[in-house]
């Protein structure tokens, strides 16, 4: 994939194939932003570019962009060029069989700073075998614990010669100030959700399941791919069983929340369609005709005309909370639990 397919981040793109142009290539890149905003793809795509062979290039003979198809460029692709080392967190390494933590532990989630010794001492110690820059890509970086991010720290004070690192990171703020400060930073923002909908609906995906996969993906193409639509459809069935939920009624309350609180991951998931459809809700008493949640038009026109604005307001601000509360690994039962009191008699 070169950097011309590459949706809604012209202006990284644009810094970057600048400097290729130029020979320019900073040693450390910090790409930050939302996942699944193309941060990694563009990393690759990079060292495709600075490596690529179709035809001449800059100053430094580098191409602003990668051909795809070169010897370098499928190798690069592919995960096999002897001169781009990506480095990720021990348990996916372990799968891939390209790694094994010492004293037969079992792989960390995090980037530990046995990776990152190995990645100096061996990779980054010998010269470059064929390719005309080396790159090092870490995803994700902010999953490197403190250790690991020190023992990078000199390699990016005095980087080896003709060798970029880059540091992909959807919450760059997790690393090191001393790190963030020996990187150029190029932020990735949100895709629009109209655009994700619209890479949703060429890939073949009805219309409303489109436009509510791209407004729950929070800016995210790769999440958006990633929902499946028979959850989706499951989730608008809870949204539906709790906007008809019976104030009166606590043990339908408790019900509910046992029911849907079993997984912390679908509670989550249940607290972001829920603001949605409040969003939805607001729309709606504003005269708009434009839902996020299309199928559950009948119920939110409902609640538009029943509830006024500072009560939607209110019940939004209830969903915020729990999900924060989620995040910080509240029980799901009773972070729901207490959502539906919230809503039905003020907060807990």
């Amino acid at each position: 994939m070169p950097f011309a397919e590459i949706i809604a981040q012209d202006r990284a793109l644009a810094s970057l194939r600048s400097a290729l142009r130029r020979g320019a290539l900073h040693h450390a890149y910090l790409f930050g932003g939302p996942e699944g905003t193309g941060k990694a793809i563009v990393a690759r795509v990079l060292a495709q570019a600075a490596n690529c062979e179709a035809g001449e290039g800059g100053p430094a003979g580098f191409r602003d962009d990668a051909c795809g198809t070169c010897g370098p460029c499928r190798k690069i692709g592919r995960g096999l060029h002897p001169d781009v080392f990506v480095l990720r967190d021990e348990r996916t390494m372990a799968k891939e069989g390209r790694w094994e933590p010492k004293g037969g532990r079992t792989p960390s989630r995090d980037v530990v700073v046995d990776q990152v010794r190995d990645l100096v001492d061996h990779r980054l110690a010998m010269k470059r075998f064929e390719g005309r820059r080396r790159f090092v890509i870490v995803d994700p970086a902010d999953a490197m614990n403190p250790q690991a991010q020190n023992a990078l720290l000199k390699t990016l004070e005095e980087p080896p010669d003709d060798t970029t690192l880059v540091l992909v990171a959807a919450s760059p703020d997790r690393l090191l100030p001393t790190i963030r400060s020996r990187c150029l930073r190029v932020p990735f923002g949100p895709i629009p959700a109209e655009i994700v909908e619209a890479r949703l609906r060429a890939d073949g995906r009805a219309p409303e399941e489109a436009r509510l996969a791209a407004a729950l993906a929070g800016g995210s193409l790769g999440r958006a791919l990633a929902l499946d639509p028979e959850e989706l459809g499951a989730l608008r069935d809870s949204v539906l069983a709790a906007v008809a939920l019976d104030p009166g009624d606590a043990g339908a309350w408790l019900a509910f929340a046992k029911a849907h609180g079993e997984d912390r991951q679908q509670a989550a998931e249940l607290c972001e369609l829920l603001a949605l459809w409040l969003r939805d809700v607001l729309a709606a008493r504003a005269g708009g005709d434009r839902l996020a949640l299309a199928e559950l038009e009948a119920a939110t026109r409902r609640a538009a005309g029943a509830l006024a604005p500072a009560e939607v307001v209110r019940r939004r601000a209830e969903v915020q909370r729990t999900a924060a509360a989620l995040r910080q690994n509240a029980s799901p039962v009773l972070a729901l639990e207490r959502l539906l009191i919230g809503w039905f008699h003020g907060r807990a």
